[in-house]
């Protein structure tokens, strides 16, 4: 499992990516990778895109970058593995829109990484919003990355109400209020006023106590459990709320789907308990589909079942392909986008470099300016390692980003247009 923390760093980014690029804690820099800067100039790039941001009216807040810790239990994952983890975890919390240094630190019996990432985008300049909402966000992510991977699922999804004991137990199954959620939801799906609500959940074998607060006890359980203990969602005015809704006959909008227009058409059926007239509405509308998929069937030339199968085995080809081809498309994007920032960048020290020229004192100069000179070869090196030998234009890079997002919008069309089929 992982444990996530996540704070804001407010006076310096340097001392925290001295600290987190520790050779003593990442196994001589051989745990230490990075997106869309170096390293070793990641404090320097990080200032440079915040100043950009502030030109492009976007400074918002007084955070420079954001420190998050990502700790493994003990024995739980090698460092290899840990490191894999964090980059997979960075690079989807953070799209490919925000520089970031991840190292892994092994100086401590549990494996941990630290990942610092720019508190301003590179790509559209926006500040990282971190609150409740956000962290919650990350947990989600974490969780899904370590389930995936084979890992336990700890950290906390927006879930509140729950102490360790409910937790182990919900998880489990097992929890007296897990059971009631879903006791009381399928009584409301199945019930349209507040009575037929109580004799649904007395015919799933709860006793009731209606008092100042509505209480339930399942067989065998000891204590009563309170409807307002289940959280807002749950309380006898949001019970009746959505009794009420059940009594709403529901029209589907024309500009809907066809699936969502089913959906409301079954639901509507069943909260009012119209039994005789959903199997009318069942019976005309398999008739309606099949119909429709034997219209379907004729027009594709698909009556002989080799031929249907075939179909089918070329539908999910093409949906391979699309999928491929728009996860091309999106690494592509993205190297574009890291490009056309070390560009830009380049370009500001380079025009520093050259001001070295004119200026009086040239010794004096290149000391001010340290910074931007090491910058730039610093960036010089990074484009070379991408491919970039000779500075492109900004508006061919722009272009090229354009027509990209073009394709990737098209592929993404085609594939929904496939998986329709």
């Amino acid at each position: 499992m992982a444990y996530l923390k996540i704070f804001p760093v407010k006076v310096t980014d340097k001392k925290a990516l001295d600290y987190i690029t520790n050779p003593d804690k990442t196994d001589e820099k051989l745990l230490v990778s990075s997106f869309g800067c170096s390293p070793e100039t990641a404090d320097l790039e990080f200032s440079m895109t915040r100043e950009m941001a502030k030109k492009n009216g976007m400074d918002k807040g007084d955070n420079l970058a954001f420190h998050l810790i990502q700790s493994f239990k003990p024995g739980e994952v090698d460092a290899e593995t840990a490191h894999r983890l964090g980059q997979q975890f960075a690079d989807e919390v953070l799209k490919g829109k925000y520089e970031y240094v991840i190292s892994t630190h092994v100086d401590k019996n549990h494996i941990h990484n630290h990942i610092l990432f720019n508190a301003a985008s590179f790509v559209d300049h926006h500040k990282y919003v971190s609150n409740k909402r956000s962290y919650h966000k990350l947990c989600r992510i974490s969780n899904r990355i370590c389930h995936e991977n084979g890992l336990a699922t700890s950290m906390p999804t927006g879930e509140k109400g729950k102490n360790y004991k409910e937790n182990m137990e919900y998880h489990r199954g097992t929890s007296w209020k897990a059971k009631l959620r879903v006791a009381v939801d399928k009584a409301i799906w199945v019930s349209i006023n507040y009575e037929e609500f109580l004799q649904k959940m007395q015919l799933a074998g709860y006793e009731i106590r209606q008092g100042k607060h509505l209480s339930f006890r399942a067989p065998e359980q000891k204590n009563f459990t309170y409807m307002k203990s289940l959280g807002s969602y749950y309380s006898e005015e949001n019970v009746r709320i959505r009794l009420a809704k059940n009594r709403s006959k529901v029209k589907a909008p024309k500009h809907l789907s066809r699936e969502a227009r089913l959906y409301i058409n079954i639901s509507t059926y069943v909260t009012t308990g119209n039994r005789e007239g959903f199997e009318r509405w069942a019976k005309l509308n398999n008739l309606k589909e099949a119909a429709r998929t034997f219209n379907y069937l004729s027009e594709n030339n698909l009556l002989n079942y080799d031929d249907f199968r075939q179909h089918v085995s070329d539908i999910e080809a093409s949906v391979k392909v699309a999928d491929q081809r728009i996860a091309q498309i999106n690494s592509e994007l993205s190297t574009q986008k890291v490009i056309q920032k070390h560009c830009d960048s380049y370009r500001l020290c380079r025009k520093v470099i050259e001001d070295c020229k004119s200026a009086k004192n040239p010794k004096a100069y290149r000391t001010k300016h340290q910074a931007e000179y090491q910058l730039h070869d610093s960036l010089k090196k990074e484009l070379q390692d991408l491919g970039i030998t000779k500075i492109p234009s900004s508006n061919k890079i722009q272009n090229q980003i354009e027509n990209l997002e073009s394709e990737q919008a098209a592929a993404l069309r085609k594939n929904r247009t496939c998986r329709k089929s």
